[in-house]
């Protein structure tokens, strides 16, 4: 069908305006913002918005907002902290909500999921958040969710019994995985760190650290195959097992303390590789430091894939989280002008004098 000019005029016109519309909103739990809930913001937003989430703790119920694409940007992990309180945070219906994303921010949900994207939800992004919870971090699968990508995360589990950090999409759809830690903060966990069934698309895993972790792989032979590259898999649960996958999986430069590391280019963590890590106590937020020890990890160092390189020098990549292309960035700080601290020198001559106000703000790098 050919459309004529005054057509195409009035559909560019049409895109313009919406792509205009787009709203910021703030959230403030201090009440600095237009609001000072995530379910108040959520509710008032369209599809295209942004919803900045300050600095601050937040208790919210669930969030269920269908067919609307947000984009929720929050202060960093160590700033924008939220409680769920059993309940869980729906991506919901695609189109509509295709292309949602979630950055900077901890969410905390010990008793059930956090995110759970359903009804062909697709192309959804979850960058530089701390997850903690008793099951699924991110749940894709039995709801008809689609490809999901999780960069430069905390997954920590905190249920000992049955459960998966990420449950991978069915109908064949993708799931990438990048600059993350999965953590199992239980001991004696029954739990693993990918579940999918035999329609599951392929799985890329890079750049990733697993700790404390039982089995990795909980994957059917017939899904979508595992690639993986430039991962560090230590400190193991008890009976570790790198489970199942896909016969035709490829793993590439990878390294393993526990079960013999899988694929080619393949090394060995004789002793702990990291600046400060604990297995007595396993993953503590406050104290472990996953950065490459200079000495004990520097088998890991400038090491990885080839194809894989460190953007600021060029030199090839190190394992783990904190290698690269792009590493984890400390404290999950979003790619978004924050002013974390305001302070204020009044002058005590009456309302309306103005004030000396100074302010320490920070941006995470681009991506």
């Amino acid at each position: 069908m050919k459309l004529s000019m005054r057509v195409v005029m009035l559909l560019t016109l049409l895109l313009a305006v919406s792509a205009a519309q787009a709203t910021t909103r703030f959230v403030s739990a201090q009440g600095a913002g237009q609001y000072t809930t995530l379910n108040a913001a959520a509710t008032a937003s369209a599809s295209g918005d942004t919803i900045l989430v300050g600095p601050g703790t937040y208790s919210t119920g669930q969030i269920n907002e269908a067919s609307k694409r947000l984009t929720w940007i929050g202060a960093g992990w160590d700033q924008t902290i939220i409680n769920l309180n059993n309940q869980l945070w729906y991506i919901n219906t695609g189109p509509g909500a295709n292309r949602t994303s979630i950055e900077g921010m901890r969410i905390n949900n010990p008793g059930n999921y956090i995110f759970y994207v359903v009804n062909n939800a697709d192309s959804i992004t979850i960058r530089r958040c701390w997850l903690t919870s008793g099951y699924d971090q991110v749940r894709v699968a039995s709801q008809g969710g689609r490809g999901v990508s999780v960069e430069d995360c905390i997954l920590a589990m905190s249920s000992s019994t049955g459960s998966e950090h990420i449950s991978l999409p069915d109908g064949n759809y993708p799931t990438v995985v990048r600059g993350c830690v999965f953590a199992d903060i239980q001991a004696g966990n029954t739990n693993s760190a990918f579940i999918g069934g035999a329609s599951s698309g392929t799985l890329e895993v890079y750049n990733c650290v697993f700790l404390n972790e039982r089995l990795l792989f909980s994957l059917n032979s017939a899904g979508g195959a595992v690639i993986g590259v430039n991962n560090l898999f230590y400190d193991w649960g008890a009976s570790p097992s790198f489970g199942t996958y896909n016969a035709g999986s490829v793993f590439d430069y990878n390294a393993s303390s526990g079960p013999a590391t899988l694929g080619t280019d393949t090394l060995h963590i004789s002793v702990n590789p990291f600046v400060n890590y604990n297995t007595a106590v396993d993953f503590d937020p406050t104290a472990s430091n996953l950065h490459l020890d200079p000495t004990n990890g520097a088998a890991f160092v400038n090491t990885g894939h080839p194809s894989l390189l460190d953007f600021t020098d060029g030199s090839r990549s190190d394992f783990g989280a904190y290698g690269g292309p792009k590493p984890l960035v400390d404290n999950g700080v979003a790619n978004y002008p924050w002013a974390i601290n305001v302070t204020s020198t009044p002058n005590l001559v009456g309302a309306g004098t103005p004030i000396n106000a100074s302010a320490t703000g920070r941006v995470g790098p681009a991506y």
